[in-house]
Protein backbone atom coordinates (compact mmCIF):
# COMPACT_ATOMS: atom_id res chain seq x y z
CA UNK A 1 0.00 0.00 0.00
CA UNK A 2 1.37 3.49 -0.70
CA UNK A 3 1.21 5.85 2.34
CA UNK A 4 0.39 9.60 2.45
CA UNK A 5 4.38 10.31 1.92
CA UNK A 6 3.97 8.20 -1.34
CA UNK A 7 1.36 9.64 -2.81
CA UNK A 8 3.29 13.30 -2.16
CA UNK A 9 6.19 12.03 -3.60
CA UNK A 10 4.10 10.44 -7.17
CA UNK A 11 2.35 13.60 -6.86
CA UNK A 12 5.57 15.70 -6.99
CA UNK A 13 7.11 13.90 -10.04
CA UNK A 14 4.01 13.54 -11.98
CA UNK A 15 3.61 17.09 -11.67
CA UNK A 16 6.95 17.98 -12.65
CA UNK A 17 6.83 15.82 -15.70
CA UNK A 18 3.73 17.15 -16.88
CA UNK A 19 6.04 20.35 -16.98
CA UNK A 20 9.14 18.70 -18.49
CA UNK A 21 6.62 17.70 -21.60
CA UNK A 22 4.73 21.14 -22.24
CA UNK A 23 7.68 23.40 -21.28
CA UNK A 24 11.09 21.85 -22.42
CA UNK A 25 12.98 24.97 -22.11
CA UNK A 26 12.04 24.67 -18.20
CA UNK A 27 13.22 21.40 -17.57
CA UNK A 28 15.96 22.78 -15.48
CA UNK A 29 14.33 25.26 -13.16
CA UNK A 30 11.02 22.47 -12.29
CA UNK A 31 13.45 20.14 -11.93
CA UNK A 32 15.91 22.16 -9.32
CA UNK A 33 12.23 23.47 -7.48
CA UNK A 34 10.85 19.64 -7.26
CA UNK A 35 14.14 18.40 -6.07
CA UNK A 36 14.14 21.11 -3.69
CA UNK A 37 10.65 20.30 -2.19
CA UNK A 38 11.92 16.46 -2.43
CA UNK A 39 14.55 17.03 -0.01
CA UNK A 40 13.02 20.04 2.00
CA UNK A 41 10.42 17.78 3.03
CA UNK A 42 11.85 14.95 3.98
CA UNK A 43 10.90 12.62 1.15
CA UNK A 44 14.89 12.43 0.47
CA UNK A 45 16.89 12.58 3.02
CA UNK A 46 19.60 14.44 2.67
CA UNK A 47 22.80 12.22 3.64
CA UNK A 48 21.09 9.46 0.94
CA UNK A 49 22.67 12.36 -1.80
CA UNK A 50 26.50 10.80 -1.17
CA UNK A 51 27.71 7.33 -2.03
CA UNK A 52 28.03 4.88 0.63
CA UNK A 53 31.37 3.54 -1.12
CA UNK A 54 33.98 4.64 -3.33
CA UNK A 55 32.44 3.02 -6.44
CA UNK A 56 29.89 5.87 -6.55
CA UNK A 57 27.34 3.32 -5.50
CA UNK A 58 24.50 3.45 -2.57
CA UNK A 59 23.04 6.57 -2.77
CA UNK A 60 20.25 8.09 -4.36
CA UNK A 61 22.01 10.19 -7.08
CA UNK A 62 23.82 7.49 -9.68
CA UNK A 63 27.36 9.15 -9.02
CA UNK A 64 28.67 7.06 -11.80
CA UNK A 65 26.06 8.30 -14.50
CA UNK A 66 27.49 11.99 -13.34
CA UNK A 67 31.07 11.50 -13.70
CA UNK A 68 30.95 9.41 -16.90
CA UNK A 69 28.75 12.14 -18.62
CA UNK A 70 31.16 15.01 -17.51
CA UNK A 71 34.16 13.31 -18.50
CA UNK A 72 32.23 12.84 -21.69
CA UNK A 73 30.89 15.46 -21.82
CA UNK A 74 34.23 17.43 -21.54
CA UNK A 75 35.83 14.72 -24.60
CA UNK A 76 33.28 15.55 -26.71
CA UNK A 77 33.90 19.30 -26.67
CA UNK A 78 37.57 18.71 -27.18
CA UNK A 79 36.78 16.37 -31.05
CA UNK A 80 34.09 19.08 -31.64
CA UNK A 81 36.74 21.80 -31.83
CA UNK A 82 39.15 19.86 -33.12
CA UNK A 83 37.38 18.78 -36.55
CA UNK A 84 36.71 14.90 -35.92
CA UNK A 85 33.65 15.12 -35.73
CA UNK A 86 33.44 17.03 -38.88
CA UNK A 87 35.94 15.32 -40.65
CA UNK A 88 34.14 11.61 -39.86
CA UNK A 89 31.10 13.36 -41.41
CA UNK A 90 32.59 14.45 -44.14
CA UNK A 91 34.00 10.82 -45.25
CA UNK A 92 31.14 9.65 -44.49
CA UNK A 93 28.91 11.96 -46.44
CA UNK A 94 31.07 11.36 -49.33
CA UNK A 95 30.34 7.71 -49.38
CA UNK A 96 26.62 7.93 -48.94
CA UNK A 97 25.95 11.11 -50.81
CA UNK A 98 23.24 9.57 -53.39
CA UNK A 99 22.04 6.46 -50.79
CA UNK A 100 20.44 8.18 -48.13
CA UNK A 101 18.73 5.05 -46.72
CA UNK A 102 22.24 2.92 -46.79
CA UNK A 103 23.33 5.77 -45.04
CA UNK A 104 20.33 5.37 -42.23
CA UNK A 105 21.41 1.78 -42.11
CA UNK A 106 24.88 2.18 -41.64
CA UNK A 107 24.50 4.73 -38.99
CA UNK A 108 21.81 2.58 -36.99
CA UNK A 109 23.39 -0.46 -37.45
CA UNK A 110 26.80 1.02 -35.93
CA UNK A 111 25.05 2.63 -33.30
CA UNK A 112 23.58 -0.54 -32.17
CA UNK A 113 27.10 -2.74 -32.37
CA UNK A 114 28.86 0.11 -30.56
CA UNK A 115 26.10 0.14 -27.52
CA UNK A 116 26.88 -3.29 -27.44
CA UNK A 117 30.68 -3.03 -26.13
CA UNK A 118 31.19 0.65 -24.89
CA UNK A 119 28.47 2.47 -22.93
CA UNK A 120 25.26 3.79 -25.08
CA UNK A 121 25.65 7.13 -23.63
CA UNK A 122 29.11 7.39 -25.24
CA UNK A 123 28.18 6.06 -28.41
CA UNK A 124 25.36 8.85 -28.50
CA UNK A 125 27.07 11.57 -27.33
CA UNK A 126 29.65 10.84 -30.63
CA UNK A 127 27.30 9.06 -32.79
CA UNK A 128 24.41 12.44 -32.13
CA UNK A 129 26.72 15.24 -33.22
CA UNK A 130 28.80 13.44 -36.31
CA UNK A 131 24.93 12.59 -37.53
CA UNK A 132 23.91 15.79 -37.50
CA UNK A 133 26.95 16.82 -39.60
CA UNK A 134 26.19 14.40 -42.70
CA UNK A 135 22.52 15.28 -42.66
CA UNK A 136 23.39 19.01 -42.71
CA UNK A 137 26.17 18.19 -45.55
CA UNK A 138 23.87 15.86 -47.41
CA UNK A 139 20.59 18.26 -47.16
CA UNK A 140 18.71 16.09 -45.04
CA UNK A 141 16.34 15.91 -42.12
CA UNK A 142 18.80 14.90 -39.07
CA UNK A 143 15.56 13.99 -36.89
CA UNK A 144 14.50 10.78 -38.35
CA UNK A 145 18.09 9.41 -38.00
CA UNK A 146 18.84 11.08 -34.74
CA UNK A 147 15.80 9.48 -32.97
CA UNK A 148 16.85 5.96 -35.02
CA UNK A 149 20.02 6.23 -33.51
CA UNK A 150 19.33 7.14 -30.10
CA UNK A 151 16.76 3.63 -29.84
CA UNK A 152 19.34 1.74 -31.83
CA UNK A 153 21.67 2.29 -28.92
CA UNK A 154 18.87 1.55 -25.96
CA UNK A 155 18.62 -1.80 -27.93
CA UNK A 156 22.32 -2.64 -28.57
CA UNK A 157 22.99 -1.58 -24.67
CA UNK A 158 20.47 -4.35 -23.73
CA UNK A 159 22.63 -7.12 -25.54
CA UNK A 160 25.61 -7.37 -23.11
CA UNK A 161 26.89 -6.36 -19.55
CA UNK A 162 28.84 -3.41 -20.50
CA UNK A 163 26.06 -1.82 -23.00
CA UNK A 164 24.21 -0.29 -20.91
CA UNK A 165 24.30 0.76 -17.09
CA UNK A 166 20.83 -1.12 -15.78
CA UNK A 167 23.29 -4.10 -16.83
CA UNK A 168 26.17 -2.96 -14.94
CA UNK A 169 23.66 -2.42 -12.24
CA UNK A 170 22.16 -6.15 -12.42
CA UNK A 171 24.69 -8.06 -13.87
CA UNK A 172 27.14 -6.47 -10.95
CA UNK A 173 24.42 -7.58 -8.13
CA UNK A 174 23.15 -11.18 -9.33
CA UNK A 175 27.39 -11.41 -10.19
CA UNK A 176 26.91 -11.80 -14.11
CA UNK A 177 29.41 -11.18 -16.26
CA UNK A 178 29.57 -9.96 -20.80
CA UNK A 179 29.10 -13.83 -21.80
CA UNK A 180 26.02 -14.51 -19.79
CA UNK A 181 24.27 -11.15 -21.03
CA UNK A 182 25.41 -12.09 -24.32
CA UNK A 183 24.22 -15.58 -24.60
CA UNK A 184 20.25 -14.58 -23.13
CA UNK A 185 19.94 -10.89 -24.12
CA UNK A 186 21.81 -10.44 -27.31
CA UNK A 187 19.10 -11.86 -29.63
CA UNK A 188 15.98 -10.29 -27.89
CA UNK A 189 18.03 -7.29 -28.49
CA UNK A 190 19.08 -7.90 -32.54
CA UNK A 191 14.72 -8.42 -33.10
CA UNK A 192 14.57 -4.77 -31.11
CA UNK A 193 16.77 -3.39 -33.87
CA UNK A 194 15.26 -5.20 -37.32
CA UNK A 195 11.85 -3.67 -35.64
CA UNK A 196 13.67 -0.11 -35.04
CA UNK A 197 15.23 -0.40 -38.63
CA UNK A 198 12.02 -0.62 -40.22
CA UNK A 199 9.63 1.42 -38.21
CA UNK A 200 12.38 4.39 -38.70
CA UNK A 201 12.55 3.95 -42.42
CA UNK A 202 9.35 4.66 -43.13
CA UNK A 203 9.98 8.53 -41.85
CA UNK A 204 12.47 9.09 -44.43
CA UNK A 205 10.99 9.67 -47.54
CA UNK A 206 8.07 12.17 -45.78
CA UNK A 207 10.87 14.20 -44.03
CA UNK A 208 11.46 17.56 -45.80
CA UNK A 209 14.81 18.75 -47.14
CA UNK A 210 17.15 20.66 -45.47
CA UNK A 211 16.79 24.49 -47.37
CA UNK A 212 20.44 25.00 -48.64
CA UNK A 213 22.44 22.44 -47.84
CA UNK A 214 26.15 23.20 -47.52
CA UNK A 215 28.62 22.30 -50.11
CA UNK A 216 30.75 19.18 -48.99
CA UNK A 217 34.20 20.41 -48.21
CA UNK A 218 37.01 17.79 -48.40
CA UNK A 219 37.60 15.67 -44.94
CA UNK A 220 40.91 16.96 -44.13
CA UNK A 221 40.03 20.74 -44.19
CA UNK A 222 37.98 20.01 -41.02
CA UNK A 223 40.83 19.03 -38.68
CA UNK A 224 42.14 22.24 -37.17
CA UNK A 225 45.58 20.33 -35.66
CA UNK A 226 46.41 17.15 -36.81
CA UNK A 227 48.92 15.83 -34.47
CA UNK A 228 46.34 16.90 -31.80
CA UNK A 229 43.58 15.61 -33.18
CA UNK A 230 45.24 11.95 -33.99
CA UNK A 231 46.13 11.86 -30.49
CA UNK A 232 42.60 13.21 -29.01
CA UNK A 233 41.04 10.32 -30.94
CA UNK A 234 43.64 7.56 -29.47
CA UNK A 235 43.50 8.65 -25.83
CA UNK A 236 39.65 8.98 -26.29
CA UNK A 237 39.66 5.48 -27.23
CA UNK A 238 41.91 3.69 -24.18
CA UNK A 239 39.29 5.94 -22.23
CA UNK A 240 36.33 3.84 -23.79
CA UNK A 241 38.47 0.39 -23.66
CA UNK A 242 38.69 0.89 -19.95
CA UNK A 243 35.36 2.31 -19.71
CA UNK A 244 34.17 -1.32 -21.47
CA UNK A 245 36.55 -3.03 -18.55
CA UNK A 246 35.76 -1.34 -15.67
CA UNK A 247 33.82 -4.27 -14.27
CA UNK A 248 36.54 -6.64 -14.06
CA UNK A 249 39.12 -4.39 -13.70
CA UNK A 250 37.40 -2.57 -10.22
CA UNK A 251 37.29 0.50 -11.69
CA UNK A 252 34.32 2.85 -10.93
CA UNK A 253 33.01 4.05 -13.30
CA UNK A 254 32.83 7.68 -12.11
CA UNK A 255 36.94 7.86 -12.19
CA UNK A 256 37.13 6.45 -15.34
CA UNK A 257 34.68 9.56 -16.81
CA UNK A 258 36.14 11.99 -14.36
CA UNK A 259 39.77 10.78 -15.36
CA UNK A 260 38.85 11.04 -18.70
CA UNK A 261 37.60 15.01 -18.50
CA UNK A 262 40.77 15.72 -17.15
CA UNK A 263 43.01 14.22 -19.83
CA UNK A 264 40.73 15.99 -22.65
CA UNK A 265 41.10 19.49 -20.57
CA UNK A 266 45.12 18.35 -20.73
CA UNK A 267 45.02 17.59 -24.41
CA UNK A 268 43.12 20.76 -25.03
CA UNK A 269 46.20 22.69 -23.78
CA UNK A 270 45.79 26.57 -22.89
CA UNK A 271 44.75 27.41 -26.11
CA UNK A 272 41.53 25.26 -26.59
CA UNK A 273 40.38 24.70 -22.81
CA UNK A 274 38.22 27.76 -22.47
CA UNK A 275 35.95 26.45 -25.71
CA UNK A 276 36.09 23.25 -24.86
CA UNK A 277 34.10 24.72 -21.58
CA UNK A 278 32.08 26.62 -23.26
CA UNK A 279 30.43 23.76 -25.00
CA UNK A 280 29.90 21.96 -21.93
CA UNK A 281 26.64 21.05 -21.33
CA UNK A 282 26.08 21.86 -17.69
CA UNK A 283 22.37 21.73 -17.77
CA UNK A 284 22.16 18.15 -19.37
CA UNK A 285 24.06 17.27 -15.65
CA UNK A 286 21.83 19.67 -13.54
CA UNK A 287 18.23 17.42 -14.92
CA UNK A 288 20.44 14.45 -14.14
CA UNK A 289 20.73 15.27 -10.79
CA UNK A 290 17.82 16.52 -10.69
CA UNK A 291 16.17 13.40 -12.14
CA UNK A 292 17.77 11.12 -9.72
CA UNK A 293 16.53 12.70 -6.62
CA UNK A 294 13.15 12.72 -7.84
CA UNK A 295 13.12 9.48 -8.83
CA UNK A 296 14.42 8.81 -5.05
CA UNK A 297 11.82 10.32 -3.66
CA UNK A 298 9.69 7.48 -5.41
CA UNK A 299 12.42 5.01 -4.40
CA UNK A 300 12.59 5.82 -0.71
CA UNK A 301 8.59 6.26 0.18
CA UNK A 302 8.26 2.70 -1.36
CA UNK A 303 6.12 3.77 -4.28
CA UNK A 304 7.90 1.86 -7.06
CA UNK A 305 8.15 -0.92 -4.95
CA UNK A 306 4.79 -1.46 -3.97
CA UNK A 307 3.48 -1.35 -7.84
CA UNK A 308 6.49 -3.91 -8.70
CA UNK A 309 5.93 -6.36 -6.01
CA UNK A 310 2.75 -7.01 -7.44
CA UNK A 311 4.78 -8.87 -10.35
CA UNK A 312 4.91 -11.50 -7.85
CA UNK A 313 1.07 -11.56 -7.82
CA UNK A 314 0.35 -11.52 -10.82
CA UNK A 315 2.83 -13.89 -12.39
CA UNK A 316 1.03 -17.01 -10.02
CA UNK A 317 4.92 -18.63 -9.93
CA UNK A 318 5.12 -19.12 -13.54
CA UNK A 319 8.44 -17.83 -14.43
CA UNK A 320 7.80 -17.50 -18.75
CA UNK A 321 4.39 -15.25 -17.34
CA UNK A 322 6.24 -13.98 -14.19
CA UNK A 323 9.39 -12.65 -16.95
CA UNK A 324 6.99 -11.62 -19.44
CA UNK A 325 5.18 -8.98 -16.91
CA UNK A 326 8.50 -7.97 -15.52
CA UNK A 327 9.65 -7.11 -18.80
CA UNK A 328 6.06 -4.92 -19.38
CA UNK A 329 6.09 -3.37 -16.05
CA UNK A 330 9.44 -2.29 -16.42
CA UNK A 331 9.37 -1.20 -20.41
CA UNK A 332 6.67 1.02 -19.78
CA UNK A 333 8.03 2.37 -16.10
CA UNK A 334 10.88 3.46 -18.35
CA UNK A 335 9.37 5.54 -20.43
CA UNK A 336 8.45 8.16 -17.41
CA UNK A 337 10.94 6.91 -14.95
CA UNK A 338 15.14 6.89 -15.93
CA UNK A 339 16.04 3.40 -16.20
CA UNK A 340 19.16 3.73 -14.15
CA UNK A 341 17.45 3.95 -10.91
CA UNK A 342 14.44 1.62 -11.54
CA UNK A 343 16.69 -0.71 -12.70
CA UNK A 344 18.84 -0.20 -9.17
CA UNK A 345 15.42 -0.73 -7.66
CA UNK A 346 14.88 -3.68 -9.80
CA UNK A 347 17.55 -6.01 -8.77
CA UNK A 348 16.21 -6.67 -5.00
CA UNK A 349 12.66 -7.15 -6.54
CA UNK A 350 14.18 -9.87 -8.25
CA UNK A 351 16.26 -11.43 -5.59
CA UNK A 352 12.63 -11.35 -3.51
CA UNK A 353 10.66 -12.61 -6.09
CA UNK A 354 12.76 -15.75 -6.41
CA UNK A 355 13.44 -16.21 -3.01
CA UNK A 356 9.76 -16.24 -2.32
CA UNK A 357 8.79 -18.91 -5.75
CA UNK A 358 12.03 -20.33 -5.88
CA UNK A 359 12.35 -19.58 -9.83
CA UNK A 360 15.36 -18.85 -11.02
CA UNK A 361 16.26 -15.18 -10.74
CA UNK A 362 19.02 -14.94 -14.56
CA UNK A 363 15.78 -15.45 -16.74
CA UNK A 364 14.08 -12.38 -14.93
CA UNK A 365 17.28 -10.19 -14.69
CA UNK A 366 17.41 -10.78 -18.60
CA UNK A 367 13.61 -10.24 -18.96
CA UNK A 368 14.48 -6.43 -16.60
CA UNK A 369 17.50 -5.54 -18.39
CA UNK A 370 15.65 -6.15 -21.68
CA UNK A 371 12.67 -4.12 -20.67
CA UNK A 372 14.10 -1.62 -18.91
CA UNK A 373 16.84 -0.85 -21.73
CA UNK A 374 14.30 -1.21 -24.61
CA UNK A 375 11.40 0.77 -23.31
CA UNK A 376 13.75 3.77 -21.97
CA UNK A 377 12.92 4.49 -25.99
CA UNK A 378 9.40 5.53 -25.52
CA UNK A 379 10.66 9.27 -23.80
CA UNK A 380 12.73 11.78 -24.00
CA UNK A 381 13.98 11.04 -20.42
CA UNK A 382 13.38 7.28 -20.26
CA UNK A 383 17.36 6.59 -20.69
CA UNK A 384 19.91 8.70 -20.39
CA UNK A 385 21.43 8.21 -23.99
CA UNK A 386 18.25 9.86 -25.04
CA UNK A 387 18.55 12.89 -22.98
CA UNK A 388 22.38 12.68 -24.24
CA UNK A 389 21.73 12.78 -27.95
CA UNK A 390 18.38 15.42 -27.53
CA UNK A 391 20.73 17.76 -26.15
CA UNK A 392 23.10 17.32 -28.48
CA UNK A 393 20.33 18.27 -31.57
CA UNK A 394 19.34 21.25 -29.49
CA UNK A 395 23.04 22.45 -29.30
CA UNK A 396 23.77 21.89 -32.88
CA UNK A 397 20.26 24.48 -33.70
CA UNK A 398 18.00 21.17 -34.61
CA UNK A 399 15.62 20.95 -31.78
CA UNK A 400 13.91 17.80 -30.76
CA UNK A 401 10.40 18.64 -29.22
CA UNK A 402 8.63 15.77 -27.10
CA UNK A 403 6.09 15.62 -28.67
CA UNK A 404 7.96 14.88 -31.78
CA UNK A 405 10.04 12.33 -30.20
CA UNK A 406 6.83 10.52 -28.09
CA UNK A 407 4.98 10.02 -31.53
CA UNK A 408 7.86 8.68 -33.28
CA UNK A 409 9.85 7.00 -30.72
CA UNK A 410 6.63 5.78 -28.40
CA UNK A 411 5.17 3.11 -31.11
CA UNK A 412 8.68 2.35 -32.10
CA UNK A 413 9.71 1.34 -28.11
CA UNK A 414 5.81 -0.92 -28.20
CA UNK A 415 6.93 -2.93 -31.31
CA UNK A 416 10.63 -3.61 -30.25
CA UNK A 417 9.69 -4.59 -27.01
CA UNK A 418 7.33 -7.13 -28.24
CA UNK A 419 9.78 -8.54 -30.81
CA UNK A 420 12.33 -8.84 -27.78
CA UNK A 421 9.68 -10.22 -25.85
CA UNK A 422 8.99 -12.79 -28.55
CA UNK A 423 12.36 -13.95 -28.56
CA UNK A 424 13.10 -13.92 -25.19
CA UNK A 425 10.15 -16.43 -24.39
CA UNK A 426 11.67 -18.65 -27.32
CA UNK A 427 14.89 -18.34 -25.77
CA UNK A 428 13.67 -19.74 -22.20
Amino acid sequence: MIDARGWAALALFVSAYALFAVREHWRVPVGAVAAAIALGSGLVPLSSLRPTSFSGQGGVVEWNSIGLLVGLFLFAGLLHELGVFRYAALRIAGRFESRPIRLYVVLTVLAFGLSAVVNSISVVLVLAPLTLEVARALGRNPIPYVIAEISASNAGGAATFVGDLPNVILGTYFQLGFVDFLEFTSLPAIAALAVILLWFRRGLGDAPEIAHPPPLDPPRSAIREPNRAVGSVVVFGGVLVVLSAQAPLGIPVWLVGVAGGILALALAGPRLVKAVLARFDWQTVAFFLCLFILVGALVATGDIDALAQQIGGWGGGNLLLTGTILLWTLGLLSTVVNNIPLAAAAAPLIAALSGNTGMAARPLVWAAAIGSDIGGNGTPIGASANIVGLAAASKAGTPITWSRYVRTAFPAMLLSLAAANLVWLFVH
